[in-house]
């Protein structure tokens, strides 16, 4: 996937052009969408979450602003009272998805690169 979204694959005819707008549109969904919690399972960690928009994104988030971020956005993220330790270190508080659909404010890309 990734040797196609750098153009190191060839796609035929306008497929290059197709894909490109695909992944810019989902990129852009999600920054005022909940999308990306479409990528987790039922319940997630905030790193887990912060993984789908570095993975789309392709750039590597600052986690306490993340954090802040996405809990911060109303009705985005539910806390389930759960705990886990799958990443190490102290356990992470589990979520589920709210019932936001539109994030208001919106999480935004970096501008640089």
């Amino acid at each position: 996937m990734s040797q196609v979204l750098t153009r190191r694959a060839t796609l035929a005819f306008d497929h290059q052009r197709i894909l490109s707008d695909g992944v810019e549109r989902a990129r852009s969904r999600l920054e005022y969408s909940a999308l990306a919690t479409a990528f987790c399972p039922p319940q997630f960690t905030v790193a887990d979450l912060r993984n789908v928009y570095e993975i789309v994104w392709g750039e590597t988030l600052d986690p306490r602003n993340f954090h802040r971020k996405v809990t911060g956005v109303a009705d985005f993220l539910v806390p389930t009272g759960g705990h886990t330790t799958k990443h190490g270190g102290r356990p992470a508080a589990l979520y589920r998805r709210g019932t936001a659909d539109v994030l208001h404010p919106p999480i935004l890309r970096s501008t640089g690169g």
